[in-house]
């Protein structure tokens, strides 16, 4: 902003006597003359003006009236009307920079020559200031480090000292940022402190105070690692673990039950050479700190220095793992046979992935015991006993909700050393009698039996038939169990027509429910003597009328299928017994080679329907090369359709039922189609299974081998296994790509 004044400046009084003294009349020509044009500035420099507020003065004369104009805020100038002399006022504020500055005044008249004053102000000296950006380094690792910092300071000769030969320092004036560098060398020992200063003069000293963390540790080693009872009471003793240190690993195995609540979380004590000990990023302090040990447990170790080595920790313990469900069962006295029931108490829960909580028992908390007696046939007489369960009311045990019953079977699969044989033939039995298909007749049932496997516990009196000995086990574990369905009528199994105790005349005809039973059998067909066992209604509950009339079908079924026109697709064997249901059975029976056909061959027949459907598929443990028996040596197993191999006919059963079906070209054609459509989803479920199962409940398995021995065969009955598991199932593996291979051909014959 300029400052402009206007003022008319008062002719000099000198020249106005002057005037005055000299008129005369003659002079009168010289009175009339204008006045000449002209403007005077006594001063017009100001130079080195101090730097706090002044006021100068200078004069200006003129015969015309005069303007000022300032070129700067800070330099303000004014006329002074009531003076001659000094009559203009130059106004300079305080300089606040560090720089000189220059304003200029411009004095101005009409026809007149602008006068211009300068006014120059000193530049202010600054205070003499040293600020440093960085007043310590407190934590500098061991290694050592390059570190840096920013000096600022209007003064020079700036000079750096450290007091320490470790910690080195240089100053560089010809850069404004990161112009003081430090050198820290690496620690070897303990944490250390040294003062850098940096000072120049008349300013007060700046100092840094740089520490050192001492060399840290890099020790993070897992030392030792247990689990005591002293920690764990409800332990039985100490866990001893295997403790593979390359591997980072360390494995135990507890077989005994554990009472009390969460029986998962268990105090460790261990020692490592590490500032701390984590898993899921929480400290773990030995002897002190709960872990859960459900599931493999991530123990990480840190070293001082951060380093870290993380080992697993597996406790295969079957009742808190979470791979199966659990039973604890204890009976009130020992189980001795098939016949009697025995009160038994029984914790059973499952908490593996996907588990709904549904479906769980303890007798301690409800107040209830089921009863459970033995089951099976050659199976009952082996080491690893089965079970049947017989629940106080009906139920649906650990979320099998496709059938409420009191009735369900504990399968122990001691001759089947893979443990998941009848496992696979049941997803057989999934794709073939598929519902959803809509392939089968309506009446067809095409139940197939769950499988559920649990880790079972036994407190009580056990009798191992290997060793002849009773032994009282206390909380001890048995081993894998498959639960499964007990082989029944009722709704959500082999759900045929329910006969009435008292029955009218026309519902004799269904429902029945008829196995072949080679072991306890109470009827022979006429013609081939074929044995076998009524399930419903069971022997001792069938009436006279039901009973014969359910003897004169099979024998009529059986003739039919023996007569000269057994082909005619209307009066023939079709006439009595359905196609499709058969086919799937031979299906499942054939791929999965099973010899044992005779005693786990069920039917039945529905009312109002004149028909034999096969089904459901039950007990496969010995299929897959599993039966060392040869009942027809012309027919080797593994070369031959279980058909002609003997499904265990009796040998005093000659061309028996299924020899019969066979030689019906038509029929091995339906099968031979049948094949063809479902073979690859069959090869499919196969080596599904045998992927995942094993790994799935890893721990369970190697838990049951270490119960029962794995390369051991108590039966006589059966093959002995691989030498290993792993090559048990791939055994199995192989024996079904063969066996597929091999179907192909004789389906086709």
């Amino acid at each position: 902003m300029k400052f402009i004044t206007r003022f008319l400046i008062p002719v000099c009084t000198l020249l106005a006597g002057l005037m005055c003294g000299a008129c005369s009349d003659d002079d009168k020509q010289i009175e009339d003359l204008p006045e000449a044009p002209y403007l005077t500035v006594s001063e017009t420099v100001f130079g080195d003006v101090g730097v706090d507020d002044v006021t100068l003065y200078t004069t200006v004369a003129s015969s015309r009236t005069v303007t000022v104009r300032s070129s700067d805020e800070w330099c303000e100038a004014e006329l002074l009307a009531d003076t001659e002399k000094e009559n203009l006022r130059l106004t300079v504020m305080a300089n606040p920079d560090e720089k000189e500055r220059t304003a200029t005044v411009t004095v101005s008249a009409p026809e007149c020559e602008s006068v211009a004053i300068t006014v120059t102000q000193a530049a202010r000296t600054p205070e003499p200031f040293l600020t440093v950006s960085v007043t310590e380094f407190p934590e500098v690792g061991s290694a050592g480090e390059k570190l840096a910092a920013t000096v600022t300071t209007n003064q020079s000769g700036v000079q750096v000292a450290s007091s320490e030969k470790w910690c080195e320092v240089s100053y560089n004036p010809s850069v404004s940022k990161d112009n003081l560098a430090l050198t820290v060398a690496a620690n070897t020992g303990a944490q250390r402190t040294a003062t850098v200063t940096v000072s120049v003069p008349a300013c007060e000293p700046k100092q840094i105070v740089v520490t050192q963390l001492k060399k840290l540790d890099t020790g993070c080693d897992l030392l030792t690692f247990g689990i005591t009872k002293s920690k764990n009471p409800a332990l039985t003793g100490d866990l001893a673990f295997t403790f593979d240190k390359n591997a980072r690993t360390l494995k135990a195995m507890y077989l005994k039950w554990i009472e009390g609540a969460n029986p998962e979380m268990m105090i460790p004590t261990f020692t490592h050479n590490g500032e701390k000990v984590l898993v899921d990023g929480v400290p773990v302090v030995s002897g002190e700190t709960k872990i859960s040990l459900a599931e493999d447990v991530e123990l990480e170790v840190v070293a001082e220095s951060g380093d870290r080595k993380v080992y697993t920790v597996t406790l295969n313990c079957p009742q808190i793992n979470t791979e199966l469900a659990v039973l604890h069962m204890q009976p009130a006295s020992e189980i001795v046979g098939k016949e009697n029931y025995v009160d038994t108490r029984i914790e059973l829960f499952d908490k593996t992935s996907g588990a709904t909580g549904e479906g769980w028992w303890n007798t301690d908390e409800n107040g209830k015991t089921i009863q459970m007696r033995g089951r099976g046939n050659s199976t009952w007489g082996l080491p690893k006993k089965p079970f049947r369960m017989k629940f106080p009311e009906k139920f649906s045990p650990i979320g099998l909700d496709h059938a409420k019953e009191k009735s369900w079977v504990l399968l122990s699969q001691d001759m089947d050393k893979s443990l998941i044989r009848t496992h696979i033939a049941f997803s057989y039995s999934r794709i073939l009698y598929n519902r959803a298909d809509n392939y089968h007749d309506d009446a067809a049932v095409l139940f197939t039996a769950c499988s559920k496997y649990v880790n079972v516990y036994f407190t009580g009196t056990y009798y191992d038939s290997s060793t002849g000995r009773r032994e009282r086990k206390d909380g001890d574990y048995l081993g894998v169990y498959q639960m499964s369905d007990q082989m029944e009528r009722a709704p959500g199994r082999i759900e045929v027509d329910k006969l009435n105790e008292k029955s009218p005349t026309e519902d004799i005809e269904g429902g029945y429910i008829i196995e072949t039973d080679l072991h306890e059998g109470n009827f022979y067909s006429a013609l081939k003597r074929i044995k076998m066992s009524y399930k419903y209604p069971k022997d001792d509950e069938c009436k006279p009328e039901q009973y014969e009339y359910i003897t004169a079908f099979i024998n009529r079924a059986e003739q039919a299928l023996y007569a000269s026109g057994y082909k005619d697709r209307e009066n023939g064997w079709r006439k009595y017994f359905d196609e499709k249901t058969l086919a799937d059975f031979i299906i499942i029976k054939e791929l999965a080679g099973d010899l044992d056909g005779y005693t786990s061959t069920y039917m039945y027949k529905r009312r109002g329907v004149d028909k034999l459907f096969f089904g459901p598929i039950w007990d496969c443990d010995k299929g897959w090369n599993n039966d060392k028996r040869i009942p027809h040596p012309s027919y080797q197993p593994l070369s031959s359709l279980m058909i002609h191999a003997g499904f265990w006919m009796p040998s005093y059963v000659e061309n028996d039922w299924f020899w019969r079906l066979w030689e019906d070209e038509s029929f091995r054609a339906f099968v031979a189609k049948r094949w063809a459509d479902k073979k690859a989803e069959l090869l499919a479920v196969t080596n599904r299974i045998l992927d995942e199962v094993p790994v799935d409940m890893a721990k369970a398995i190697e838990a049951n081998f270490s119960v029962w021995k794995f390369y051991y065969q108590y039966s006589d009955e059966a093959n002995m296994p691989a030498r290993t598991y792993s090559e048990e199932i791939a055994r199995i593996r192989t024996l079904t790509q063969q066996r597929a291979a091999l179907l192909d051909k004789l389906f086709s014959k």
